[in-house]
């Protein structure tokens, strides 16, 4: 009964100077009664009395989450635009993630590593096929194409080594792949300028035979009607109660309201700061220098603030480029456009491992300090916290996977 979308609110922002960046929400078409029905938890977002609906925000990037899609195993797909600082050489990428319905444990999938690029940096538009279970998506040259050429990964084992482009034929355009359970999958093509409906060929790597194409129309996102299959409603509530596993979920001690929500601190944990693979070296994607624990004194946690201003020329593209930044400054920014502030420190253990807790349901990253409060590592980790988890998110092994923690 709940519909998962991508919005942005009006007047925002991301870090590429784009006028808007959009996030997930769920939206409960009976006013919060399915989350109360599945979980016993009655949802706490905007509610809308008038229309019977209730709309709860479920992820927060300052910069965009979009394309959501149902997995089998009841889990939501979607492209997540990772452009924090160095990330990718300035130029961000997209990568693919999966998180509970209810928002509680994002997974970066694929593509958000340097040997996980496959030679672009836009992926967007994922499913997932039932037969072989491949994580089949439109792989573009640029974040904001939504066309491009069909690959895939494993979705069982997402690697590198798994990467394989489905599409043999340079010459056309690929968007909207729909794999349905027959092993058969519809996508929307077209060699120059108009996009038809087509059954893919895996066999010979191109569009096959021709479903719909309207000369005067351009076709997209094929949807058809069939008996689809149950998904494993797995989520922090009820996970431990009926899939049999250990799920640690608890009330914060002060049980304030915060903006509607019933909770408003969130604990993450890190088990060792000085884990990853990082080289050693001088640009802003290398550490600064080989860390081992007790090298590693305290984090700072830094938010990073949406960019939400009704005056456009507080944010003028390339104001700042004499600064770090270069073009990609701005008025509002020397280095990027999204505006940052502290939250607060925290000591580290002897033996690497932090604790803390945090307002909940705000973006930030955390960095390595050495005794001086200088960072040793600049890769840098985007998390945000739900105030009624206790989980910590996979991430990246770079330690720069914007997430929830």
């Amino acid at each position: 009964g709940f519909i998962i979308f991508a919005g942005s609110p009006d007047g925002v922002m991301d870090e590429f100077h784009n006028p808007y960046a959009y996030n997930l929400f769920r939206l409960d078409t009976q006013g919060g009664h399915v989350l109360e029905r599945i979980t016993g938890h009655v949802l706490s977002g905007i509610e809308f009395p008038n229309l019977n609906t209730s709309i709860d925000q479920i992820t927060y990037n300052v910069s965009s989450n979009f394309d959501p899609a149902l997995t089998p195993d009841g889990n939501i797909l979607f492209s997540s635009v990772q452009a924090n600082g160095s990330r990718a050489g300035g130029k961000g990428r997209v990568m693919l993630c999966v998180d509970n319905w209810d928002g509680a444990y994002p997974r970066p999938i694929y593509g958000n590593c340097d040997e996980e690029i496959g030679g672009a940096s836009g992926k967007s538009q994922a499913k997932i096929t039932f037969g072989d279970r491949k994580l089949v998506y439109i792989e573009s040259p640029y974040m904001n194409w939504g066309v491009g050429q069909l690959s895939a990964v494993s979705w069982d084992a997402p690697y590198n080594k798994t990467y394989e482009r489905l599409s043999k034929d340079e010459g056309g355009l690929y968007r909207s792949p729909y794999p349905l359970p027959d092993d058969r999958m519809l996508v929307s093509y077209a060699e120059r300028g108009d996009f038809g409906i087509y059954w893919f060929d895996f066999k010979n790597g191109k569009a096959g035979e021709l479903v719909h194409n309207d000369p005067e129309w351009n076709d997209h996102q094929p949807a058809p009607v069939y008996i689809k299959y149950k998904p494993r409603w797995i989520n922090t509530f009820t996970a431990g109660k009926d899939f049999g596993v250990t799920v640690v979920t608890y009330q914060p001690f002060d049980q304030v309201k915060v903006e509607g929500y019933p909770h408003s601190w969130g604990t993450w944990i890190c088990f060792d700061t000085t884990l990853t693979d990082l080289p050693v070296g001088p640009y802003p994607h290398q550490r600064a220098k080989v860390t081992k624990p007790g090298d590693v004194k305290a984090v700072r946690i830094v938010e990073g603030v949406r960019c939400i201003e009704p005056d456009a020329e507080r944010f003028k593209a390339g104001a700042g480029k004499h600064l770090v930044g270069g073009c990609r400054s701005s008025s509002n920014s020397g280095t990027a456009l999204q505006q940052r502030r502290i939250i607060g420190y925290q000591y580290v253990e002897d033996d690497g491992s932090v604790v803390t807790s945090q307002a909940s349901d705000t973006p930030y990253y955390i960095q390595n300090l050495d005794e001086r409060g200088m960072a040793v590592q600049t890769g840098l980790m985007w998390a945000y916290l739900r105030p009624y988890h206790g989980r910590i998110c996979s991430g990246c092994h770079d330690g720069s996977y914007r997430g929830r923690a």
